[in-house]
């Protein structure tokens, strides 16, 4: 705001404070080589971090369908819907904030090998730090070893060349975005920066059956189709043998999971078999808690088997469906 002739101003003290910078033109950037490089491990550290707690978010996407699972009202199924897309948004979130960890301690890293030697770190500058975050207006730092210096974009670009295209479930995809079409159907579209392909993912669920199809289409830089591939998963329960079935047809194999539990949801026995032959059994030892999973092959040989101790105290059990208790089918209202 303007002052009329001869006014003081009433924030000289703060305006001076906010335009008092002599640091600019101060005493020379110092660097602290090994202190950068211990940032750079926290950093790496950190986002291994957060992709370990994000894998305990799991829940946010099983619980709300087994919340409204078959035929529910359409408002029941629009929230489903809503919270799914929810999940999914958050999920990309932590996938950036995981990346911007990484970029973060990787620049630091950058300058850690720019200054890795006494008579750089005399010739520190500003644009150095530019450089690190990958700014091409500003040029290469004297003391950068010839071996490092691409971002990891030019790096997989520079390596693109004959390399087999990423497959439908490849780590390369970017951060997906979620669409929703209608209450049953969503789509989760994501790009790869170094072939310009797209993969779209479109889950849709089938009102009243327990099945949810998804479908998975890749496409070339030019909207080609590439690939696509397609999983149709069907689910039920019997509540008089405390059974959970889950049939997964995906190509031309489907792998049918028995999945037993107790009168208080606790798990007592799985047993999951492939239409190719192939089988693996879990058991539970009443006594012990003991867990053991084995495997066998089309010709019922052992391929593998594991014995998992008790479950220590304050873990919880398999749980039961959310909306077991609601359901007129299985609770005997109908």
């Amino acid at each position: 705001m303007g002052h009329e002739p001869g006014e003081t101003a009433p924030y000289s003290s703060e305006t001076y404070a906010n335009t008092h910078t002599p640091w600019v033109s101060g005493d020379p950037l110092k660097v602290d080589v090994e202190g950068m490089r211990d940032y750079a491990k926290d950093m790496l550290d950190q986002r291994f971090d957060l992709a370990g707690r994000a894998a305990h978010l799991k829940e946010l996407f099983s619980m709300p369908v087994e919340a409204w699972n078959g035929m529910v009202l359409g408002e029941a199924a629009f929230l489903r819907s809503q919270l799914l897309a929810n999940a999914s948004e958050l999920s990309a979130y932590l996938g950036n904030l995981g990346e911007t960890l990484f970029n973060v301690g990787s620049a630091a890293q950058t300058i850690a090998d720019i200054y890795g030697n006494g008579d750089a770190i005399g010739a520190a500058d500003l644009n150095d730090v530019l450089f690190a975050f990958g700014d091409k207006s500003v040029p290469r730092p004297a003391g950068l070893p010839k071996g490092i210096g691409q971002t990891y974009e030019e790096a997989l670009r520079a390596g693109a060349a004959g390399v087999v295209p990423p497959t439908e479930t490849s780590a390369e995809w970017g951060p997906a975005t979620s669409t929703v079409q209608s209450p049953y159907q969503s789509t989760l579209t994501s790009e790869n920066v170094v072939t310009g392909q797209t993969r779209e993912v479109v889950t849709t669920t089938i009102p009243g059956t327990g099945t949810t199809v998804v479908t998975t289409t890749v496409y070339n830089s030019k909207g080609g189709v590439v690939s696509t591939s397609s999983t149709r998963t069907t689910t039920s329960y019997d509540a008089t043998r405390n059974q959970q079935v889950k049939v997964v047809t995906s190509g031309d194999t489907t792998t049918t999971t028995t999945t037993t539990y107790d009168g208080k949801g606790e798990l007592t026995g799985e047993t999951a078999q492939t239409s190719t032959g192939g089988r693996r059994e879990v058991t539970i030892d009443p006594e012990t808690g003991a867990r053991t999973e084995t495997t066998y092959n089309a010709k019922g040989d052992v391929t593998d088997r594991i014995v998992i101790g008790a479950e220590t105290e304050g873990q919880p059990g398999v749980q039961r469906p959310l909306n077991e208790k609601y359901d007129p089918y299985l609770n005997g209202s109908l």
